[in-house]
């Protein structure tokens, strides 16, 4: 059946209580955080796909986001970038309902009414957020995690994680309505925002992304699962050190976030992007090369 742009198979037996958990890119998923986090759900419940965008081409450009040839049984496929809804069934609800959105390229407004017709479809009363940002923390401390909540009977419980209502103005995503719209149908919602270092441009950073499914795990009752991207992360973020050796400028970068990440408590807010030397942001630039498109580096959510 149709639902908005979507192709849906509804599931025979209705979900119990859905959470969605969505993650957007590029926009917020730096470190490819919320794409790891919504794998590795996926994995854990056996995830079931029930729709996708029937046309994607009339919100994406495919000169942006490139369509991909594959050999398939002999015969070559083409499969288009779309966007895709999974349902995993937990063994007590809440169920779960795994939202992957391609951030659109033109009419987001048709794009944002779908998705939210799709989750009233399945019954979802909670929308969750789950991403990466770049910030001036280092790799050689805890990760930091921010978000807030609203419209929650009990407050969510995030391993110790303190929420608060963000204050963020500037530049979006369109599809930022798409949570608006969620508050406006009286849904709970949920950000959950893991602050990565700015100099390693990780395409996966397993360190970010365990830290988000770390802050998931008391709310899913899955604290007891193995998670690889926990050892991944700290195979990858024990190279910086002795990087560190023969680099002065990125040691003095990190020393620099590191005394800035110390000189706060428990008790305060998320320490503020440093102002940073000509010297480091020089460096950064090298780091990045150029503009990039995967999304914002600060925190624009």
């Amino acid at each position: 059946m149709e639902i908005g742009w979507f192709d849906f198979d509804p599931p025979e037996v209705p979900l119990r209580d859905p959470h969605a958990i969505v993650m957007l890119r590029p926009w917020i998923n730096v470190g490819n955080v919320g794409t790891l986090v919504l794998s590795r759900l996926a994995s854990i419940y056996q995830a079931e796909e029930v729709a996708t965008l029937r046309r994607p081409g009339h919100f994406y450009d495919f000169t942006r986001y490139r369509p991909e040839m594959k050999w398939v049984d002999g015969e070559r496929e083409i499969t288009s970038p779309t966007s895709k809804i999974e349902i995993v069934r937990r063994d007590e609800a809440p169920d779960l309902v795994l939202v992957h959105l391609l951030e659109p390229h033109s009419n987001s407004e048709d794009f944002n009414e779908s998705v939210l017709e799709m989750l009233e479809a399945l019954g979802v009363t909670t929308y969750i957020t789950v991403g990466g940002m770049y910030d001036s923390v280092p790799h050689s401390r805890p990760l930091l995690v921010t978000g807030s909540s609203r419209g929650w009977e009990v407050a969510p419980d995030l391993g110790g994680v303190t929420l608060s209502r963000s204050r963020y103005e500037g530049p979006t995503s369109a599809t930022n309505g798409i949570g608006v719209g969620a508050t406006a149908r009286g849904l709970a919602t949920l950000t959950v925002m893991v602050h990565l270092p700015m100099y390693l441009q990780l395409d996966n950073d397993y360190a970010g992304a365990a830290r988000a499914l770390e802050a998931l795990a008391p709310l899913y009752d899955f604290k007891d699962v193995k998670l690889p991207e926990v050892e991944l992360g700290e195979q990858q973020y024990a190279q910086v050190t002795p990087a560190m050796t023969n680099n002065p400028r990125l040691a003095e970068m990190v020393k620099r976030f590191e005394d800035e990440y110390d000189s706060n408590d428990d008790e305060t807010p998320p320490p503020p992007s440093v102002e940073l030397s000509a010297e480091i942001e020089a460096f950064l630039d090298e780091v990045r090369g150029g503009d990039s498109d995967d999304g914002p580096t600060s925190g624009g959510i």
